[in-house]
C-alpha cells in the first residue's frame, strides 16, 4: 500500500496532490465524454474501447472527432490525429535523457509521453525525482482516461443524444484548456491567430478535415523565430 501510495504522490518532489488529482479528474471527464460522443456517431464499442488503450491522448483523439463530425473523411481524420501527435515525439526525445537508461523502458515510457506529465517532470532538479514524478503523473493521466473511456462507451451504447447532457460542448472546452497555456508568448499567439484565420477561410469552400489540417501549415512560422 505504501509503494502504491509512493508511486501515486511521490514525497520529496515539487508534483503536489493537487496538481495530480486535477490531471486525473480532467483526464477522466475527457476520456467519458470521447467515448461518448464517438459510439453515439456510430463507431463500434470495441473499436472505441481499443483506440482507448492504443491511441492513448485526449488531443488526437479530439482531432479526429473534430474533423470526422464537420463531415471529413476517415483518412482526415486520422491525419489530423497524427499531426496533433507530431509533439509527443519531441517530448519523448526531450524527457528521455532523465529517464531510464534501458531503451526498453524508455520506448513504454514513450507512450505516455504527454504534455502535462514531461512539463511537471522536467522541472525536478534530480532525475531520480524526474523518474518518479514522470512515472506517478503518467498514472494519473492513462488510468482514469481508460476508465472513462470505458465508461463513456458503455454509456455511449445506451445513449442517443449526447447534446441533451451538454457534453458536446467538452470538446471545444477541452481544446482549449489545452491549448491555453501554450499561448503565454506573443509569437505564438501570432501562429494560433493565423491558424484560426486559415481555417475559417477554408471553412466553406472546402471540404470537412480541409481546414483544420491546412491550419496546422501556420507552424511554419515557428521556423521564423529559429532563424
Amino acid at each position: 500500500m505504501a509503494t502504491v501510495r509512493e508511486w501515486l504522490f511521490p514525497t520529496g518532489t515539487e508534483l503536489t496532490s493537487g496538481e495530480s488529482l486535477t490531471i486525473g479528474l480532467t483526464y477522466f471527464t475527457v476520456g467519458l465524454t470521447v467515448a461518448v460522443l464517438h459510439v453515439t456517431d456510430g463507431t463500434a464499442p470495441w473499436v472505441m474501447i481499443a483506440s482507448v488503450f492504443i491511441v492513448n491522448s485526449v488531443t488526437p483523439t479530439l482531432a479526429y472527432a473534430a474533423v470526422t463530425a464537420s463531415g471529413g473523411s476517415t483518412a482526415a481524420g486520422v491525419l489530423s490525429g497524427w499531426l496533433v501527435s507530431t509533439r509527443f515525439g519531441l517530448f519523448a526525445a526531450a524527457i528521455a535523457p532523465r529517464l531510464w537508461r534501458s531503451k526498453t523502458k524508455r520506448a513504454i515510457a514513450a507512450h505516455a509521453s504527454f504534455d502535462p506529465n514531461v512539463a511537471l517532470a522536467m522541472r525536478e532538479k534530480d532525475d531520480d525525482d524526474a523518474r518518479r514524478v514522470y512515472l506517478a503523473t503518467s498514472l494519473w493521466l492513462c488510468i482514469p482516461w481508460w476508465i472513462g473511456g470505458i465508461i463513456g462507451t458503455l454509456i455511449g451504447s445506451g445513449l442517443s443524444d449526447p447534446g441533451a447532457l451538454g457534453l458536446d460542448a467538452v470538446f471545444p472546452a477541452a481544446l482549449i484548456a489545452i491549448i491555453w497555456p501554450q499561448l503565454a508568448k506573443a509569437d505564438l499567439r501570432v501562429i494560433a491567430a493565423t491558424a484560426v484565420v486559415i481555417a475559417i477561410a477554408l471553412l466553406e469552400a472546402t471540404p470537412g478535415g480541409v481546414p483544420v489540417l491546412a491550419a496546422a501549415g501556420a507552424a511554419l512560422l515557428a521556423l521564423r523565430r529559429g532563424r
